[in-house]
C-alpha cells in the first residue's frame, strides 16, 4: 500500500499542467489499476533496432501541443525509448501511440504526426474504452457450444444491480460471454434450480457444458463493484483454460 501511495504521489507531481508526466510501463500499469485510466504508450524508437531514442522531433513536440496537454488527465503516459519495451507492447513502427488498459491489453493503436492526429487517436481510444450495455438475454441456452463463459444473473426486472458489467474495464470481455438475466422471484422454479434465495446473484458457468447450474465456476451474491466482477471473471476464465488439454 505504501508503495502504491508513493507511485500515486509521483504521478500526481509529475503530471503538472505545463508538461506531460512520463511514467515507466510498470509504474503506469500499477497506477492505472487504481485509477482505471488508459495507458498511452508513445513508441519513440525503432521497435526492431531500438535506434533513434527520444530526442525531440515533430512526434515529440506533439505532446507539447496545448490541446494534448489539456487531455493529460485522461491517460497515464509512457515514453518507450528502447527495444525491449517496444517489443513487449508489440510496437510496429515509430512514432506510434498504443493504448493499453492496466492489464496490458491493447485497446487501440495509431500512428500520428502532430497534435491533431494524436488527439484523434486519443479520442478513438477513449470511445472504445467506455461503458457499454450488456447484451442480456432472458433464456438459458438450450445446448452447450456457445461462448466459453456463461454468466447468469438474478435481479429485478430493471437489472440495476448488474450494471457493474457495463463498466469500461469489463467491456473487453463482453464478446467472450453469453449473458442471461433472470428476474428473481422467491420460490420460483428458476430460483430453486439455481439455489437462489435472494437477489442479486451472479453465476459464472462453463458455457461448453450442459446443465450450467451444475457447472458453476464462480458465484457472487449482492451488488458488487466492477473490480470484484473482474476478479471473478478472470478466475472463471482461468479455470476454463486449466481444463483444456
Amino acid at each position: 500500500m505504501r508503495t502504491m501511495l508513493l507511485l500515486l504521489g509521483f504521478w500526481a507531481a509529475a503530471s503538472a499542467p505545463q508538461d506531460i508526466g512520463w511514467l515507466k510501463l510498470d509504474q503506469a500499469k500499477a497506477i492505472g489499476a487504481h485509477t482505471g485510466k488508459l495507458l498511452l504508450v508513445y513508441v519513440a524508437c525503432d521497435p526492431k533496432s531500438g535506434a533513434a531514442p527520444c530526442s525531440g522531433g515533430s512526434s515529440e513536440r506533439s505532446f507539447a501541443d496545448p490541446g494534448i496537454l489539456k487531455r493529460q488527465d485522461d491517460f497515464h503516459f509512457v515514453r518507450v525509448c528502447e527495444k525491449k519495451t517496444a517489443l513487449s507492447v508489440k510496437a510496429s513502427r515509430a512514432p506510434e501511440a498504443i493504448f493499453l488498459d492496466a492489464d496490458g491489453d491493447e485497446i487501440h493503436r495509431s500512428g500520428f504526426s502532430d497534435g491533431n492526429s494524436l488527439d484523434r487517436a486519443m479520442t478513438a481510444a477513449l470511445l472504445k474504452y467506455s461503458p457499454k450495455e450488456v447484451p442480456w438475454t432472458s433464456e438459458i441456452p438450450a445446448s452447450p457450444g456457445g461462448k466459453a463463459l456463461l454468466i447468469v444473473g438474478f435481479d429485478d426486472e430493471k437489472g440495476e444491480s448488474l450494471k457493474g458489467f457495463e463498466d469500461k474495464t469489463l467491456v473487453k470481455y463482453h464478446e467472450r460471454f453469453d449473458f442471461v438475466r433472470l428476474s428473481f422471484k422467491k420460490d420460483a422454479e428458476a430460483a430453486k434450480k439455481w439455489g437462489v434465495t435472494q437477489a442479486p446473484a451472479v453465476f459464472f458457468c462453463d458455457g461448453t457444458k450442459e446443465a450450467p447450474e451444475k457447472n458453476v465456476l464462480e458465484k457472487l451474491t449482492g451488488k458488487k463493484a466492477a473490480t470484484v466482477l473482474k476478479t471473478s471473471i478472470q478466475k472463471a476464465l482461468g479455470k476454463i483454460e486449466a481444463k483444456k488439454p
